[in-house]
């Protein structure tokens, strides 16, 4: 016999019943964080490659000879990986519903009304709400006095970022609640 559940809403494994969502619960803090960790752990391999393709080139990010700072160098290396990061998040949650991470901890990202896959708009607006204003941060950290102002800024949005989802009773922070996002964990049954 069919399913009734069409193949872009969430995909099941477990059967028991939770809050939320049936078969899941809500992605919790301490599971999120994890799974960004490992994410951040895959990102940096690619970050290493571009710093190291960068080298070969000729430009190296940083403080060169005489302590003078490559402006070019770290603009181009913050242009990449500003790409690439937003090539990995938003194509993980459009594609496969979660980034590697999320996957290793049986979570998954969808749609907030119906559990449908994110929609490249949705993935992108997550992305901005996540991970915008660090990557505005990396880029501008270099710049005399303004650089510290904005990464404190960032600091204090990050906060924000993880109180708004630990307060959340379906644990959708701001990027979340912006994309029309959830984040979603199988409930597993012993």
């Amino acid at each position: 016999s069919g399913s009734s559940t069409p193949p872009s809403a969430w995909e099941q494994t477990p059967k028991a019943a939770a809050p939320g969502i049936p078969g899941f619960v809500y992605g919790d803090l301490p599971n999120r964080i994890i799974a960004l960790i490992i994410d951040g752990l895959v990102l940096g391999v690619f970050f290493v490659a571009i710093g190291l393709v960068l080298g070969a080139a000729g430009l190296s990010a940083g403080l060169t000879g005489g302590g003078r700072f490559d402006i070019v160098a770290s603009l181009l290396f913050s242009i990449i990986g500003l790409a690439v990061s937003a090539a990995y998040f938003i194509y993980s949650w459009t594609r496969s519903r979660a980034t590697i991470g999320m996957r290793v901890l049986g979570m998954q990202v969808g749609n907030a009304f119906d559990g449908k896959t994110l929609t490249t708009d949705q993935a992108g607006k997550r992305w901005i709400a996540l991970w915008g204003p660090s990557t505005l941060s990396g880029a501008l950290n270099s710049v005399p006095d303004i650089g510290n102002l904005i990464s404190l800024a960032v600091f204090i949005y990050l906060i924000y970022l993880l109180y708004s989802t630990a307060k959340s009773p379906t644990k959708q922070g701001f990027h979340d609640t912006y994309a029309n996002t959830v984040v979603v964990k199988a409930v597993r049954v012993a």
